[in-house]
């Protein structure tokens, strides 16, 4: 790129490096907009979400209230009535000048000049556009009243660009592997999701419960438990273990996010009230122990003092109550609701 400087390049690879770890796309958005101000300096900033089949728009301009009010709903109701973002949304594409993609004339004409650019004081706009991999596209775009941009400003774009789209991909994973434990965890998994001050964002159903019963009770609604709000105050926090009533909670933070916790709970042992539920008769409790601990029929029935027909009798009734096929399922099925 000729007409990039080393500080330029410099530059580029530092705006990537300040917005990865980025949480969420309006965490990101937050990050990114002004640090593209600041390699190529602008007065307006956009970022627009397309939804490629449709043509959906979401868009979001800072500063806020540089643009009159419901002026781009007006103007600009499908992406193809914006020629940056048709641009962008009909194919991958280095960054583009306004310019380049609409005759001057034709534009100072149009309604999306007099009613929104103009408008917002914006004569002069380029942007770059990368893909989610979920079917949309995403348009950051900068405008500004003097000066049109240069082909040094579309270089250094150009090369923060890729950095934008690894982070915008890496913030929508997660947002997927954080909403899917958290709404249907694996058995014996949940997560907790912390906002900025440490407080409780969102909780898979079970977390809440089992860091009490281990920790104990939170000083106030929406934080954790004192021991585990103190060691998360403390790097390098290794996983933080607890053991209660033959049940083992492991506490660790999801691999590149320090405000993601991932709890994960096994049981050595059967709760009572979980029995209960199953609605299991004493001698059923009492086979589903011993089966908890020994494999094989014969030594069932020695530990029981039972005959090897009798044990296969109650191992029968046992697994048909629970809806499994084996003695080993059946203790499976006991732990799982002890969790």
């Amino acid at each position: 790129m000729p007409w990039l400087a080393d500080t330029d390049v410099g530059a580029a690879y530092g705006f990537a490096r300040s917005i990865v770890g980025a949480r969420t796309e309006a965490e990101l958005r937050r990050r990114a907009l002004p640090a593209l101000a600041e390699l190529v300096p602008a007065d307006l900033l956009t970022w627009d979400r397309v939804e490629l089949v449709t043509g959906a728009v979401d868009h979001v301009a800072i500063p806020d209230g540089a643009e009159p009010s419901g002026a781009f709903e007006a103007v600009v109701p499908h992406a193809g009535d914006h020629p940056l973002l048709a641009a962008h949304a009909a194919r991958r594409r280095p960054a583009v000048r306004l310019s380049e993609v609409v005759e001057p004339g034709a534009l100072t004409r149009s309604e999306l000049y007099g009613d929104l650019l103009h408008a917002a004081g914006v004569e002069y706009e380029i942007a770059i556009g990368v893909r989610t991999g979920r079917g949309e596209a995403v348009v950051a775009a900068l405008g500004r009243t003097e000066r049109e941009f240069s082909e040094r400003d579309r270089d250094v774009l150009d090369l923060a660009r890729p950095g934008l789209e690894g982070a915008l991909r890496a913030t929508q994973a997660h947002g997927r592997l954080v909403r899917a434990l958290a709404d249907d965890p694996p058995p014996g998994t949940a997560v907790i999701l912390l906002d900025r001050e440490g407080e409780i964002e969102l909780s898979s159903t079970d977390a809440g419960r089992w860091l009490t019963e281990h920790f104990g009770v939170a000083e106030h609604p929406g934080w954790l438990p004192r021991p585990v709000a103190e060691w998360l105050a403390l790097p390098p926090r290794p996983p933080l273990v607890s053991e209660r009533d033959g049940r083992r909670l492991t506490v660790c933070l999801l691999p590149g996010d320090p405000h993601a916790l991932l709890l994960e709970e096994t049981v050595a042992s059967f709760r009572p009230d979980a029995l209960d539920r199953l609605g299991l008769t004493a001698r059923e409790t009492e086979v589903l122990r011993a089966a908890s601990v020994i494999q094989g029929e014969a030594e069932l029935a020695w530990e029981l003092f039972l005959s090897l027909h009798a044990v296969r009798e109650r191992l029968a009734r046992l697994e048909a109550k629970l809806g499994v096929s084996t003695a080993g399922d059946a203790v499976a099925r006991a732990l799982r609701e002890s969790l």
